[in-house]
């Protein structure tokens, strides 16, 4: 046994000096610059492709084998030009075979890039300058090699340590014809300090980016701790800088700036990304974050929150040259901030615990898109206030609001294209809201929309001191949007409405209306000239101000007696104990026959229509004098009591004509003297007629 073993043991010394000296003797006598012909046309036979090698090749062995190549470059595919596909001023690598051999680690000294070039390149025809070169499918690697470690229980490495990798002044183009598009990095330079698993290593990656469509420069630089663990599968990069400079198209002048710091892990076995500390600064805005990922190599779902800080979207809008929305309030749009809780997937994103502030506004909820391919989407919001009229535009008497309704440039209200395929279910709740001046409290809107059908459902708990329920509807799924309003107020105070509404004060008392109406178009007078349906009123205890009735009516009276009139300082008002009243819209003409009005001295009825296209009307009131020795203004109308009024009101009902056909009423009044005149005469004859009669006629009388 031992002279077996020593016979073994002069073997391997045998082994290894015949070994070192092929280490020693190959470079002193292969020099591979006499081989760059061969090495040429082994790659013309392989690829096509004409190889160029204009500098030295450096070839050694001991103790590490080394490659040194200079100026090599790679001809173009057919079709794409004279420009070289791939070019390279200097590669270098070295491989310390020793620990290979004895203890199977890989030992690589730091590997050297410097000025490669990559050209790549799409024709028209969707065709690329790399397809020669990465074969059929079906030859890739269809079968390992026996001879494979992996298959045939080889040896395979126990570690391996990289001296780093050092690349400079790469640069690599991307021109696609079909499309237009143009990009190119240059300037990419890359350092890493010594690569070993489970050892963190510094990394610095620099870079430029320019494109055509859109015109855009870009600058990047990114240094991190980078720590690759393939044992564990377990990469992370921690300390992450990451700065952007950019400018072109569409930004500031001067450019946009931005910083973001992190820290990245990936867990290969365990699916998951874990990314901590994440902050994100460019000028005013501030984002803060964490993300946790789980299945992220097949069905990823990434979990986490986000917190944008306060800042002023108009200065953010007039710095990138957005136009600013023309605001009534120009303190607006001044300070914004949001926060969330996230969660997404592929195909599905939600929001939750939102808190948004805008301005003096706060709302909190939350909210789903339910479906990224085919938008859905859910919420259930509360926003605490918003005043609508300091984000709204100026209010402007423009030429066009003079026009005549017939005359104004009408738009499209509804986008019935995306309302056809919208998706949506929520809940918006505001607490205080002001829009057109009108103040509403209390209100919740419940939104619901599929297939093109879109209904809204609200209530309004406190309005002018009232209610306020209904709904709207609206169908696009046909060729022409209808529309569909029920709504109904009680309690209402209707002096405050009007004068937030329409600043003025014509009509005082509290009470309310329903409405069902119907309407189908694509502009307002469409919807106006189709609008079909019913709604009726009622107030108690008001004043219509502007008209005093019996005013009118005595001066009417006196200009047709020729009678001068008495000076007066009544109130231009007519009081009222109560208003109601029912109408009929028919293809935008509103009728009504049955109003009804009281007071301690009048009874009001009228009846007429509206045009609601032309914004005009044609109505008659017709009041009655009840007593004329009280109430409002009744004296010195006794004469008139019991006798109906005609007044009729005609034109455009913002300032509508009137008049009073006092002599038809004075005409009546003749009359009924008359006939009571007569009716008193027949009574006193009566009796005499009475006896003259038959004895058979009497009984008649």
């Amino acid at each position: 046994m031992v002279k077996l073993l020593k016979l073994l043991g002069w073997l391997l010394g045998i082994l290894v000096v015949l070994v070192l000296a092929a280490v020693v003797l190959v470079p002193m006598f292969v020099d591979p610059n006499e081989h760059k012909e061969r090495i040429v046309s082994e790659v013309k036979k392989a690829t096509g492709r004409d190889l160029t090698i204009s500098g030295e090749i450096g070839f050694s062995v001991i103790p590490w084998l080394g490659l040194d190549l200079n100026g090599l470059s790679l001809s173009n595919a057919p079709g794409f030009g004279d420009q070289k596909f791939a070019s390279v001023e200097r590669a270098k690598v070295r491989v310390n075979l020793i620990p290979l051999i004895l203890k199977q680690t890989l030992v690589v000294d730091t590997v050297e890039l410097k000025g490669l070039a990559l050209n790549l390149a799409r024709s028209q025809a969707g065709v690329s300058n790399w397809d020669d070169l990465t074969g059929k499918e079906e030859d890739k690697d269809a079968d390992a090699s026996p001879d494979d470690p992996d298959r045939a229980g080889g040896k395979r490495l126990v570690g391996y340590t990289i001296g780093g990798v050092a690349i400079q002044d790469a640069r690599v183009v991307w021109d696609d014809q079909s499309t237009g598009e143009h990009y190119e990095i240059k300037g990419l330079h890359l350092e890493t300090g010594s690569l070993s698993p489970g050892k963190a290593v510094e990394v610095r990656l620099a870079l430029e980016v320019e494109s055509r469509q859109p015109q855009m420069q870009a600058a990047f630089e990114l240094t991190g701790l980078l720590n690759a663990n393939p044992e564990q599968q377990r990469v992370s990069l921690e300390r992450l800088i990451l700065e952007l400079a950019v400018k072109g198209e569409g930004l500031p002048k001067d450019g946009v700036k931005a910083q973001l710091k992190t820290d990245v892990k990936v867990d290969h076995r365990a699916d998951t990304l874990e990314v901590k500390g994440l902050t994100l600064d460019s000028g005013a805005l501030a984002l803060q974050g964490e993300l946790v990922g789980r299945g992220i190599s097949a069905n990823p779902v990434i979990e986490g929150n986000f917190r944008l800080d306060e800042f002023s979207p108009r200065e953010w809008m007039e710095r990138f040259d957005i136009p600013v929305p023309e605001t009534a309030d120009q303190n607006v749009l001044s300070k914004l901030s949001l926060s969330a809780n996230l969660n997404a997937s592929s195909n599905h994103l939600a929001l939750d615990k939102i808190a948004m502030t805008l301005d003096d506004s706060l709302i909190k909820g939350d909210l789903e898109l339910l479906n990224l391919a085919e938008p859905g989407y859910r919420f259930n919001l509360d926003l605490d206030q918003l005043n609508l009229d300091r984000y709204l535009p100026p209010v402007s008497e423009n030429a066009e609001t003079q026009r005549p309704p017939a005359a104004r440039k009408e738009e499209a209200l509804f986008p019935v294209e995306m309302l056809r395929k919208l998706k949506m279910e929520g809940t918006l709740r505001i607490n205080t809201l002001i829009a057109k001046k009108i103040r509403a409290e209390a209100i919740e809107v419940k939104v619901a929309s599929s297939n093109g059908q879109l209904k809204i459902d609200q209530q309004v708990g406190r309005f002018y001191d009232g209610l306020i329920k209904g709904g709207v509807a609206l169908d696009v799924r046909g060729k022409t949007p209808k529309l569909t309003i029920n709504q109904k107020a009680s309690r209402i105070l209707a002096g405050p409405l009007l004068r937030d509404a329409t600043e003025t004060d014509k009509l005082e008392g509290s009470g309310g209306f329903s409405a069902n109406l119907t309407g189908s178009g694509q502009s307002v007078s469409q919807l106006k000239r189709s609008l079909n349906g019913s709604l009726d009123f009622s107030f108690r205890d008001g004043t219509v101000k502007g008209i005093n009735l019996a005013k009118m009516i005595r001066e009417a009276k006196a200009k047709l007696s020729g009678e001068s009139l008495a000076i007066t300082h009544e109130p231009e008002q007519t009081d009222f104990s109560e208003m109601n009243g029912s109408a009929t819209v028919q293809n935008g003409i509103l009728t009504n026959r049955d109003l009804l009005a009281k007071s301690p001295y009048l009874r009001v009825d009228g009846s007429g229509k509206v045009n609601l296209v032309m914004e005009n009307l044609d109505y008659t009131i017709r009041p009655v004098i009840v007593s004329s020795a009280k109430g409002q203004g009744g004296q010195g109308l006794d004469e008139l009591v019991g006798i109906p009024i005609p007044i009729h009101f005609e034109g455009a009902w913002a300032k509508p004509e009137w008049r009073i056909d006092l002599a038809k009423a004075l005409q009546e009044q003749q009359k009924a003297k008359v006939k009571e005149k007569v009716e008193s005469k027949i009574q006193e004859k009566l009796p005499e007629l009475k006896d003259k009669l038959p004895e058979g006629l009497k009984g008649l009388f």
